[in-house]
């Protein structure tokens, strides 16, 4: 099966082996189109047509977040963290759900200033979320 669309694993998009330099356009696809099946396959998907996406690691990246604890995506997404948050770890780093199965990456900049802020772990009434373990 052909791959006409790409997402390295700093959230980019490509198309047919080119960067999709405008950011509205990506931005569409995210919001609008882009769905993960059951089998952990990633589609652009309309009412008419679907076009398998090969993404490296997960669509999105936080980038920023702020005081309040909402994270911001490259996709410009925002993210609240509560108890009701989906999030993992993989190999140390947190992934956050965006939305319908589809994760972000914590950011390594966004980690060490959180891990920096909170430690090994940030706690949202009662839910502890673990940024992985530190070498102190």
């Amino acid at each position: 099966m052909d791959v006409d669309f790409k997402i390295d694993r700093e959230g980019q998009w490509y198309h047919s082996g080119e960067i999709i330099k405008r950011e509205a356009l990506a931005k569409l696809f995210s919001d609008r189109a882009l769905k993960i099946d059951a089998e952990g396959n990633y589609w652009l998907q309309t009412p008419y047509e679907k076009y398998p996406v090969e993404v490296e690691d997960v669509p999105y990246v936080i980038i920023d977040y702020n005081d309040q604890l909402t994270f911001k995506t490259n996709m410009n997404d925002t993210l609240s963290l509560n108890k009701n948050t989906h999030w993992q770890l993989r190999n140390g780093i947190p992934y956050v759900e965006v939305r319908d199965g589809l994760f972000a990456r914590m950011g390594r900049s966004v980690l060490y200033n959180l891990v920096n802020t909170y430690g090994e772990s940030v706690n949202i009434d009662g839910k502890i979320f673990s940024l992985g373990k530190t070498n102190d």
